[in-house]
């Protein structure tokens, strides 16, 4: 037997104090009569029995110890139980070329990017999800899953540099998000979510959107950085823990903006929107309530063990037991009430 509420097992204590408390009362009832009354003959003391009392205290504990029980929820036996998810795919493509360093976002894009990943999967329902890291080429993370657990263990690991080809190409992620799909078979209804400042260095990467609108996926863009500011610097940190600045090949300071424009015509022609990252985070709210109309596909049907809940019977046998403490109190009372008027 084990209990899906063990923590409340810790109110056994105080209910079991009580007959403890029960013969301190007694004692002190005794001492209330002897002072009152010279003779504790049965014709001058008018009340419950010793023995009624300790019944009705005997049903009370055992009716507080039912009911503590039956809130711990015993749980014994199993039951089959058929487990289904129904959603639709999403693959969530994260930049993490070196201009993902960059600090015109607190605490930097890249935390900044993996905060807002966080976020979008906490407002996730049962939907698919997959991890796409992109900087000068792409990697397929973790594959689509119901298991965000998952996503969030390998997102934690994701820096500039886990993507060993420099560069930023928006056109791999898109493509390695195609073949992702491609692979998965599904009815369902296909996302393609990019969080990403926008820059890029290599090849156009409009005939992959295209391409991706070809095969019924819609593209949103999330802008990491701050429009405010004319260009950041990107850090660097050496051997010895010092931190300089990137330079080109010629020597010179490189200074990475966000590039909004480039997002927006991704955006737009991969039927889509553009959302710029607010410290509010509620763009991922707007793109969530988008998805949450589109067709959805039933995943992974499974069945398995599900412990039983047998909290029935101990309240049960808690209405029980407290029913006849409750009963032993009044009929005392009215016995007594009763006798009072007969000797009055």
């Amino acid at each position: 037997m084990s209990f899906a509420n063990p923590q409340l097992l810790f109110l056994l204590i105080p209910v079991l104090c009580l007959p403890f408390a029960f013969v301190w009362s007694e004692r002190r009832r005794k001492r209330v009569l002897e002072s009152l009354v010279a003779s504790p003959k049965p014709a001058l003391v008018m009340g419950s029995s010793f023995e009624r009392r300790l019944i009705a205290m005997l049903m009370t504990l055992l009716g507080l110890l039912s009911l503590v029980l039956a809130a711990a929820r015993p749980q014994w036996g199993t039951k089959l139980e058929t487990v289904s998810h129904r959603g639709i795919d999403i693959m969530l493509a994260l930049d993490v070329s070196e201009s993902m360093r960059a600090q015109d976002v607190s605490p930097d894009r890249i935390s900044k990017a993996r905060q807002e990943v966080e976020k979008f999967l906490n407002l996730l329902e049962g939907d698919r999800v997959g991890l796409i890291a992109f900087a000068g080429s792409a990697y397929t993370y973790c594959p689509l899953t119901v298991d965000y657990g998952a996503i969030r263990l390998f997102l934690s690991g994701l820096q500039p540099g886990a993507i060993s080809d420099a560069g930023t190409d928006v056109g791999s992620a898109i493509d390695e998000a195609i073949q992702v799909f491609k692979r998965s078979k599904s009815t369902a209804s296909k996302v393609l979510v990019l969080f990403t400042d926008g820059e890029h260095h290599e090849k156009d990467p409009m005939p992959m959107v295209h391409s991706a609108v070809n095969q019924d996926i819609q593209i949103f863009t999330i802008g990491i950085g701050n429009p405010a500011r004319s260009g950041e610097r990107i850090p660097l940190v050496n051997e010895n823990g010092e931190t300089t600045y990137k330079l080109d090949q010629a020597g010179n300071l490189v200074i990475s903006r966000l590039d909004e424009d480039t997002l927006v015509q991704i955006a737009e022609a991969g039927n889509g929107s553009y959302y710029r990252v607010s410290e509010s985070g509620t763009e991922l709210a707007q793109i969530y309530k988008i998805l949450a109309e589109k067709q959805k596909a039933e995943f992974s049907s499974r069945i398995h063990h599900q412990l039983e809940d047998r909290f029935q019977i101990p309240l049960t046998l808690s209405l029980f037991f407290l029913a006849i403490a409750y009963a032993l109190g009044r009929r005392s009372f009215k016995k007594l009430r009763r006798t009072q008027g007969v000797m009055a």
